[in-house]
């Protein structure tokens, strides 16, 4: 074992994107993704999954990051390894505030409440981390 060397990045292993956060740019990213679940191995009920927990994701962060403008900046990596990936969906845009994120209970359905409730029904492990200065990234991770 080498002493202190950090873990290098396998590079392999990860996509990158960077869209506008424009709605039109939602079911392209959505798809693409859905592809590369499927190139990863994922059966084809998975892949239907992370493509709408994706979906969702992103139009949060359109809605509510930034607000419904169309010309700010979503960051995605998505880190493929053997047994799962993990998602991540950047924004720098308003941080959501933990009384905002609607009801889990779907006999508490509010309009707007369905995206969050989805995906916690179809990831493994999901959390919004809130420790950038600016904005906020979604984690999501789902195991095959």
């Amino acid at each position: 074992m080498s002493s202190g060397n950090p873990k290098k990045t396998d590079y392999a292993k990860i996509v990158r994107l960077q869209i506008p956060s424009h709605p039109r740019y939602i079911s392209i990213t959505r798809n693409y993704f859905f592809s590369l679940a499927l190139e990863h191995g994922f059966t084809l009920y998975d892949a239907v999954d992370l493509k709408m927990i994706l979906g969702e994701a992103i139009t949060n962060v359109i809605k509510h990051a930034y607000e419904g403008k169309n010309d700010k900046p979503i960051f995605m990596d998505f880190y493929f390894e053997k047994d799962r990936v993990e998602i991540r969906v950047r924004d720098y845009g308003v941080k959501t505030q933990p009384k905002d994120l609607k009801s889990f209970d779907l006999s508490d359905y509010r309009e707007n409440g369905i995206g969050i409730f989805m995906i916690k029904k179809l990831t493994d492990y999901y959390f919004l981390d809130q420790s950038f200065e600016i904005g906020n990234q979604m984690v999501m991770i789902k195991r095959k």
